[in-house]
């Protein structure tokens, strides 16, 4: 019986563990890392990174910029979420400051819909060093925010400059 409940554990704890890959973004001149799940089936952008959860509610991406293309990045960043039907409700606008694996984090978040209703949204600015920032953008259904976001922490937990 004790057999059976060992296996049983292995095989819960195999089933419920995902598979991560570290990424370095940009590739060609890589500016940070983070790690996420094979299950949200990451991929590279022209500025980093982006993927979304197993349930497709839920999109994370991650950009960087520097001085000179920081404009063009933001730009950039706005035009995917309005191409994609995202609309922002500017007087849920809420912004706050703080600090994400010891660099200086600024967000701005609103709530707002998309083509298949409610959603959250929020971009991050992310210091990793004087030169370059990390552009953090989120859009998650009302249901894919609750269901992920243990998932988006723990991605966002392992961020960090390029060695």
């Amino acid at each position: 019986m004790k057999s059976l409940l060992t296996g049983f554990a292995f095989l819960l704890a195999a089933t419920t563990t995902s598979l991560a890959a570290t990424f370095s973004f940009p590739s060609d001149d890589p500016a940070a890392t983070v790690d996420i799940p094979d299950a949200w089936q990451p991929s590279e952008t022209d500025y980093g990174v982006e993927a979304t959860s197993e349930d497709g509610n839920t999109y994370i991406s991650f950009d960087i910029a520097g001085e000179s293309d920081m404009d063009q990045v933001m730009t950039d960043v706005f035009a995917f979420l309005e191409q994609n039907g995202v609309v922002p409700d500017p007087a849920s606008q809420k912004e706050s400051k703080d600090t994400l694996n010891g660099m200086p984090f600024e967000t701005l978040d609103w709530s707002g819909t998309d083509a298949d209703g409610p959603v959250s949204i929020g971009v991050g600015i992310l210091g990793l060093s004087p030169e370059k920032i990390a552009i953090v953008t989120y859009w998650a259904s009302k249901e894919g925010e609750a269901a992920n976001m243990e998932g988006v922490g723990k991605i966002l937990a392992t961020i960090k400059p390029a060695p």
